[in-house]
């Protein structure tokens, strides 16, 4: 079984460089057509090394394709598509303002989790006109700082999250103390937080989640 699919790999190799060997020989118009087809049905590491051999193998020009990279960006719900779509509408010097209303209609989307701060540093080297929210502050590598006191006083008084949400830690759910969180959060170096309702962690969790949950991950 081993030997068959060695056997194969080079044949499939073979075949990817010859479909691209293809779509490079094609008339201009049909050329085109293509790849705006493919930016639209492909996704994620199948979208970013079709662009990038284009663009770094075959020195195609993706300018053309702005306006297919935009609704793109627009539609994707995946963080990883948007930090490579927009590198590339940063790189072809799209206006910035167009980018600006792209990033604040998908903020729930790229500023949480690992992929936050890869998008606060290319917004800041970049000076996008993006503020952040009132409970954390940015440096220009795109780290954040929380002010954590702040951050679970507004979440509480505005009825997201009760006085003991579950704490999900580094992809753990963990035990503390109760009227204890505050205290906890305080000593931890964190990068970033996220937290879910009361109303949707009691469909998820039942009545252990009440209170809601704050999802912390650390630095």
């Amino acid at each position: 079984m081993r030997i068959f699919i060695f056997l194969l790999l080079p044949f499939f190799c073979f075949c990817q460089e010859d479909n691209y060997d293809k779509l490079y020989k094609l008339p201009k118009a049909e050329f085109e057509n293509s790849v705006a087809d493919s930016i639209v049905k492909l996704e994620s590491g199948d979208l970013w090394n079709f662009l990038k051999v284009l663009k770094d193998d075959y020195k195609k020009d993706l300018k053309p394709f702005n306006e297919n990279f935009i609704k793109k960006i627009e539609a994707t719900r995946w963080p990883m598509d948007m930090h490579f779509l927009l590198s590339l509408l940063i790189e072809q010097k799209t206006e910035k303002s167009i980018m600006e209303d792209i990033l604040y209609s998908k903020k729930a989307v790229w500023d949480n989790g690992q992929w936050s701060e890869k998008f606060w540093k290319i917004i800041r080297e970049n000076k996008l006109n993006i503020k952040n929210d009132s409970d954390y502050s940015i440096n220009e590598k795109g780290q954040k700082t929380y002010n954590v006191k702040s951050f679970l006083e507004e979440k509480i008084k505005n009825g997201e999250i009760g006085p003991n949400p579950l704490l999900f830690l580094d992809y753990t759910i963990i035990d503390y103390e109760l009227n204890q969180l505050f205290e906890i959060l305080e000593k931890m170096n964190i990068k970033d937080i996220q937290i879910i309702t009361k109303e949707e962690a009691l469909k998820i969790y039942g009545k252990l989640g009440a209170d809601g949950m704050i999802k912390v991950l650390r630095k």
